[in-house]
């Protein structure tokens, strides 16, 4: 420690020796941080002092500082000489970060040194109303990190004007946590591609107004120029189940979105969500009952993420624990020739739900160290949740009322499904990260629910399957076309193919820009309908008639030989339990009698005695 203290009081004397000895320039910027043990977020200090040198790039401040830190250090030196032209090894760069007390590791520092040697380097001023937070890579774009929620939050408290963030694409969840943040705390964040960018908004060269960021969910379909849906299909294609779950999650939704706009600060994005909202029940209106029930449910997913805006780790696993509880609390009705597929769609979203919310509770010490993380966990939590409630709706619609004839599905089926999971897992562009489908397909298959296994390896198929890139797209759509007449069996698998033909018409109507995204996705729509459609029918010749417990119909046998049934267990039990009472109130009786007998014979005594 006194080694320590030293070090601090003839810093400046050194650095006032270094600066007649080659002093190039200074910098001072405000740069984020997260306090990991509080879950708060931080601005510190870090000044930059650049001499002549040999390329020697140093930190001192901290108690101590991590690997990554340095490595930061030294790549905001060598990429602003380089944007400069110039040739780093022909200084020497010393940090200084203004807090002694503390234990700083983490790459997102790197950007905030990036800018603090261009600006050494060039002599130009950096603002002093500002943050920044990002990993500096070294051909100068910025790489993604986290806790941004609480630096936004930090940056607020601090009275910076602006924060500059990594760019993390339009429609990322990562940029939907920037947006919520930004209108949550009143802050203006700036996504930035690059350290030149960021040094024109941080030296002022460009003016910053506003809360930059932006985050759109509205789809924008062209509902209006979509034909009817009236695909024909076989084998169970009564709509009701589907069309009351495209209701039910309007429903849901639509109260989601109504305690979004309870908070003006998020007005904008609940009149987007609403859009959205809108788009659903039009879709519905023209029989696309998939498709709305699917749009609600992103749309579900977004608003709840905006419901629950301030989480704290503890109240976030309390979000989750509920969702647990729910998911697992659900029973999904008897199978019956005429429901099969109905429940088997319904199990499938109910194990969907579980498997998410398991993941998210086994991992959330892990993953919830800061809000970020909280706010990930949250809306895989919702989709969890939306899963869970999608699936009580169609166990509701699917439960069979007055007399039914309950089915099984043959154990034959075991194989078909197995065959089916390894099918999938083989796919060349199979991920190495386990998807919910992939681990839904292997809890199915061990619980021995075998048709649930063959409908989840249809996912996997869906979800792993990629379009060669050669595809040209009147390939996509002839391929999509015949795809969509082999979905055709069943109520859910036709309602894939309407979405498929819906992306198709879709494609038409929108730019040339936006037509490939949708040919895409028709094209695994109509996947996934024709291997729902397939597996939909081998289930349904796998159906076998369920036993039936029906009263014993055993002859009495005699009365030697008989075995007492539980009633008469009971009685005998009840009997014997009654007879000891008896016997004991006798004997108390007794006992009694001759305690009293002794005692008026005592007093008889007693009497005589005196």
């Amino acid at each position: 420690m006194q080694n320590r203290a030293m070090l601090l009081a003839i810093l400046p004397i050194l650095l006032a020796t270094m600066s007649f000895a080659g002093f190039v320039g200074n910098a001072t910027i405000h740069a984020p941080a997260v306090i990991l043990q509080t879950n708060n977020g931080t601005l510190t200090i870090i000044k930059l002092n650049v001499t002549t040198g040999t390329g020697i790039v140093n930190i001192t401040g901290p108690l101590s500082v991590g690997q990554s830190t340095i490595n930061s250090s030294e790549a905001a030196a060598i990429v602003a000489s380089s944007k400069l032209g110039l040739n780093y090894k022909n200084y020497n760069f010393h940090y200084q970060i203004n807090d002694n007390f503390a234990n700083v590791s983490g790459p997102s520092a790197g950007t905030a040194m990036t800018l603090l040697a261009l600006s050494a380097l060039s002599h130009k001023s950096l603002l002093d109303n500002f943050t920044v937070t990002g990993v500096i890579n070294y051909n100068g774009t910025i790489g993604e990190i986290g806790g941004v929620y609480d630096k936004i939050e930090a940056a607020k408290a601090r009275g910076m004007s602006f924060i500059m963030v990594p760019f993390a694409g339009n429609n990322s969840l990562e940029t939907e946590i920037y947006y919520l943040a930004s209108r949550y705390f009143g802050m203006r964040v700036i996504p930035i591609n690059n350290v030149s960018q960021a040094f024109l908004y941080a030296t002022g060269s460009v003016p910053v107004s506003g809360l930059n960021v932006s985050f759109n969910v509205s789809d924008n379909y062209n509902i209006s120029g979509i034909p009817q849906a009236n695909l024909s299909c076989s084998n169970q294609c009564n709509q009701t189940a589907l069309a009351e779950l495209a209701s039910f999650t309007l429903n849901f939704t639509n109260a989601s979105i109504s305690n979004v706009s309870a908070f003006s600060r998020f007005a904008p994005i609940a009149r987007n969500l609403s859009i959205n909202a809108l788009e659903a029940s039009q879709l519905a209106q023209k029989g696309y009952y998939y498709t709305s029930a699917d749009v609600a449910f992103i749309d579900f997913i977004n608003s709840f993420m905006f419901q629950n805006p301030n989480l704290s780790i503890s109240r976030g696993q309390a979000l989750l624990n509920s969702v647990s509880y729910y998911c697992s609390s659900l029973n999904p009705p008897p199978l019956t020739r005429s429901n099969y597929n109905d429940v088997l769609n319904g199990e499938l979203r109910q194990l969907w739900g579980n498997v998410t919310i398991n993941a998210l509770l086994s991992q959330y010490n892990s993953t919830a160290i800061d809000s970020d993380g909280v706010l990930r966990n949250v809306y895989s939590a919702a989709e969890a949740y939306a899963w869970c409630k999608a699936a009580s709706q169609i166990y509701s619609e699917s439960s069979p009322s007055g007399s039914y004839q309950a089915v099984n599905v043959s154990n034959q089926l075991k194989p078909v499904a197995q065959s089916a999971i390894s099918s999938a897992l083989s796919s060349p562009s199979s991920s190495s990260v386990p998807s919910v489908y992939i681990i839904g397909a292997k809890v199915a298959l061990d619980q021995g629910n075998y048709a649930l296994a063959l409908l989840d390896s249809d996912y996997m198929v869906s979800d792993e399957h990629s379009i060669p890139s050669n595809v040209s797209e009147g390939g996509i759509y002839n391929a999509t076309a015949s795809l969509i007449n082999s979905s055709r069996f069943g109520a859910w698998a036709t309602q894939f193919a309407d979405e498929a033909l819906f992306y198709m018409n879709e494609s038409s109507l929108v730019s040339p820009q936006r037509s490939a995204s949708m040919l895409s996705s028709g094209y695994y729509a109509a996947l996934l309908g024709s291997e729902i459609s397939n597996s939909t029918k081998e289930i349904y010749s796998m159906l076998t008639t369920a036993p039936v417990s029906k009263p014993s119909t055993t002859q009495p046998s005699s009365p030697s030989h008989a075995l007492p049934s539980t009633i008469n267990i009971i009685i005998i039990l009840l009997l014997i339990i009654i007879a000891l009472l008896l016997a004991t109130l006798v004997v108390a009786f007794i006992t009694l009698s001759e305690l009293r007998n002794e005692l008026r014979g005592g007093n008889q005594r007693g009497k005589r005695a005196r």
